[in-house]
């Protein structure tokens, strides 16, 4: 990942870590990816100041907020992710479905909940840029944009190449996972560098993916 490290997953994922906590973590660090050149020019341009780092942890804390509330209220999107989904919940988003990516269109619960997860996204960025002093409808217009983007992301990456992975096995374990996509290492309790009970994880929990550990043959 490019601009979250282990220590900021930590300080903002819920324990414990699951595939969900690194679609998550995956997502957002792409969405940091599209925004880091375009706030720059969007500063250039109207002459003011995003600060990209407060932005960065408003998007955990909240994108975080929304996955605990999917959690708790037992989302039936993750429950049953291939049900259909009633078209009346579409319409009360708005969601003009022929603007999203092809394999998204498709009706069902885990489409639907990436799509909802992107217009997340879009409703915190809209808000930030217009705080820092951007005029209302251009923000809204980037932010949709930006949620069809991150979705397109979603399509390549958690679409045709993990086919739903991460939703589908949502509250399956994921720190194993998650740490074989950082730059840095996460930190391990089988190092002494974390408390089991922090992570709540078992020493059984915990196969290390990471590449330069793996060996033929294991």
């Amino acid at each position: 990942m490019k601009y979250i490290n282990g220590k900021e997953l930590l300080m903002f994922l819920e324990p414990p870590i699951t595939r969900l906590s690194v679609f998550e973590a995956e997502t957002v660090d792409a969405a940091l990816i599209m925004c880091a050149e375009a706030f720059k020019k969007l500063e250039t341009e109207f002459q003011v100041t995003i600060d990209f780092a407060t932005f960065k942890y408003q998007l955990l804390k909240t994108m975080g907020e929304f996955l605990h509330a999917c959690r708790e209220n037992e989302h039936e999107c993750l429950q049953q992710p291939r049900a259909h989904i009633a078209q009346e919940r579409y319409e009360a988003l708005a969601i003009d479905i022929a603007q999203w990516p092809k394999h998204l269109q498709k009706n069902n619960a885990e489409n639907f909940f990436i799509i909802e997860y992107c217009l997340c996204y879009a409703n915190i960025l809209s808000r930030y840029l217009m705080d820092s002093g951007l005029p209302k409808e251009f923000s809204c217009r980037l932010a949709n944009d930006a949620a069809i983007k991150l979705a397109q992301w979603c399509d390549e990456n958690c679409v045709k190449k993990c086919a739903y992975e991460c939703i589908r096995r949502s509250s399956s374990n994921g720190y194993c996972t998650l740490c074989s996509f950082m730059i840095q290492p996460m930190a391990c309790p089988k190092k002494q560098e974390i408390p089991y009970a922090r992570l709540q994880l078992e020493e059984d929990d915990l196969q290390c993916m990471r590449p330069e550990n793996l060996t033929l043959g294991s």
